[in-house]
């Protein structure tokens, strides 16, 4: 696959056409869903409704639920499938010529509209048996809360793209999985899981029941965990743009979340249903990149801590609820934790130092801690969503387990701003290099961007030989030449460091020394870049002498735009963050707003 040209692709947004395009594929999808909804509410029999009711009586789901569950389901494999195929294409081959040039972006763009679509598609079919709590989008017009969240989540996914384009014109290109429009577009695309959760609750309240709706508690949370950790994805390939501590605390916050959720809503045996879609899936999601060639994310498997939960859920007995959420928070923040530092010295590109093993502990089981609050508090308001015969509402005890799952969102939310915000490296901190020519190259996948090969090798001396020596990792980087390479620098000396496998410099590779230390210093040193006009980025010549760390931002992403005002900066951000947010108060009230009917209003 050849996506980048020798040429320099353009820096900012898409072409005017290749947006009337995308346009054009929406209203594709969405002119017939509004026809499907306006004839459903004005009473006419349609194909969909047919077609749902046929898969409510095959599932035992209302009509409201089994069609959307099922479409947004395969949806969300799609742009899943789109997102672990697109990272590793960026990673080799750089930014695109356009958004309609990758081909990834299509089961990613498609799948975010499909996610969207399910949720109007449960509001479109609610009818029926209803649940005692339900939205009004007009006067004779009642949907589920679940229907409200998948719609609220979709949307947030695919308008994601649009204000990606935006944002590329306004900033330049982000080539990163956690730029904050992918973020959005990511976010919203797993977040339909919760909405998924929330009709299957509705749906058993209104009388659903059977092997299969007890069997979808345990498979939703796998769902979750499937999603979530595609935030992971660039620690798991092997380019991070974070801290180290942002990925222990996401290991930690969603494996306590999910794998106790599933625990709780299936028994015995609950954690071993989430691992298997987790690894099920991810496999699924491996396939494209290895028939493309390009590389295939590795990943923690969560195993350390599913085993922690289950042995604690089986020892604590008839313990409450959120005593078993302490336990095994503590328990997988410790115990696993060490389980995934030792996977991680086999699964993982950059590895987990055992030098900071107790800083990982200490933050990873707050973050467990976390995720098991949270994961116990959506699962005690899914079940009084179920029942809505539970005379606990609105009394003391339901602001208790409020009180227990908020003390979670707070802690995940203080742990993330904590860890994930890198540092820059301090003034005056320089590597040494002497370059040497390498008569041999690594082989390269798919080379691009030309340029006569040159292969070098290096020597590399810290300046401040103790922030080297206490790294988290100190790697030989290159990539977007047509593959990508990552290998540890061999210390010689003190403050010394040599590469054990030769860098290229030359054509479209970008090539340096990563530097990240505990205090999340992600800090850079070039060797090459090439020159690129579009970015209006000088080219770095393959020199030897004295190379200046830089903060890696500002190497890893060459295209943004450093002339943008810092204020516009700014209202974007905090514009982006007030959605995202915006998404998760929507999940905590749709809950707590379900949960909190009572006996007296529990009629349909």
């Amino acid at each position: 696959m050849n996506l980048a040209q020798p040429t320099s692709p353009p820096a900012g947004g898409a072409e005017l056409g290749q947006i009337a395009i995308a346009g054009l594929m929406f209203f594709v999808v969405f002119l017939p869903l509004a026809v499907f909804v306006l004839r459903e509410r004005g009473g006419k029999r349609t194909t969909v409704g047919r077609l749902a009711d046929w898969a409510a009586g095959l599932t035992g789901l209302p009509r409201w639920a089994a069609l959307p569950m099922s479409l947004a389901g395969l949806s969300g494999l799609s742009a899943l499938i789109g997102v672990y195929w697109d990272v590793p294409i960026h990673m080799e081959l750089g930014r695109d010529e356009g958004p309609l040039a990758n081909p990834s972006h299509y089961p990613i763009y498609f799948g975010l509209m499909g996610i969207f679509a399910s949720g109007v598609l449960s509001a479109g079919l609610a009818k029926g048996k209803l649940p005692a709590r339900t939205f009004g989008l007009g006067p004779h017009w009642r949907v589920p809360l679940g229907s409200v969240q998948m719609m609220a989540t979709g949307l947030v996914g695919v308008a994601g793209f649009p204000l990606d384009d935006v944002w590329h014109r306004l900033f330049g290109q982000d080539v990163t999985e956690w730029g904050p429009t992918h973020v959005l577009m990511i976010g919203g695309g797993i977040g339909v899981v919760i909405g998924l959760q929330l009709l299957l609750a509705e749906s058993r309240q209104v009388g659903a029941s059977g092997p299969l709706v007890r069997l979808l508690g345990p498979l939703l949370a796998g769902a979750w965990m499937m999603g979530a950790s595609a935030f992971l994805m660039e620690f798991d390939l092997g380019v991070p743009q974070f801290p180290m501590l942002a990925q222990v605390v996401l290991v930690g916050l969603i494996g306590g979340w999910t794998l106790l959720y599933g625990r709780l809503a299936w028994g015995p045996g609950g954690t071993l249903i989430v691992l298997a879609v987790f690894l099920v899936t991810r496999a699924l999601f491996a396939i494209i990149p290895w028939a493309d060639d390009l590389h295939v994310a590795s990943l923690l498997p969560y195993v350390a801590e599913a085993v922690v939960i289950e042995v604690v859920a089986l020892l604590a007995g008839r313990a409450g609820i959120h005593r078993l959420a302490l336990l095994a928070g503590i328990g997988a923040g410790t115990v696993g934790m060490l389980g995934e530092w030792a996977f991680s010295q086999w699964l993982m590109p950059n590895p987990w130092p055992a030098s900071h093993l107790p800083l990982f502990l200490v933050f990873g089981t707050g973050a467990a801690v976390a995720g098991c609050l949270i994961g116990a508090w959506q699962y005690q308001q899914a079940e009084s969503i179920a029942d809505v015969t539970d005379s606990t509402a609105g009394t003391p005890a339901r602001r208790v387990r409020h009180v227990a799952g908020l003390v979670g969102a707070l802690g995940a939310v203080v742990l993330m701003a904590i860890v994930v915000v890198p540092q820059d490296p301090p003034e005056g901190l320089t590597a040494e290099v002497a370059l040497s020519e390498s008569t041999t190259g690594l082989e390269v996948s798919a080379p691009h961007g030309g340029g006569e090969p040159r292969w070098v090798n290096a020597e590399v001396r810290i300046s401040d030989p103790a922030l080297a020596g206490d790294a988290l990792w100190l790697n030989g980087f290159s990539w977007q030449g047509g593959d990508f390479f990552s290998k540890p620098l061999e210390q010689v000396g003190d403050g010394l460091y040599r590469t054990t496998e030769p860098l290229p410099v030359y054509g479209a590779w970008k090539s340096g020394f990563r530097l990240h230390t505990a205090n999340r210093m992600l800090a850079l040193a070039p060797v090459y870049a090439p020159d690129d006009p579009a970015a209006n980025a000088p080219p770095i010549e393959a020199v030897s002498g004295s190379r200046p760390f830089m903060s890696e931002i500002e190497f890893l992403q060459r295209e943004r735009k450093s002339e943008t005002p810092a204020v516009l900066w700014t209202v974007a951000y905090v514009l982006v963050g007030l959605i995202f947010g915006g998404m998760w108060a929507l999940f905590g009230w749709l809950y707590t707003a379900g949960a909190g009917v009572r006996r007296n209003r529990a009629t349909v």
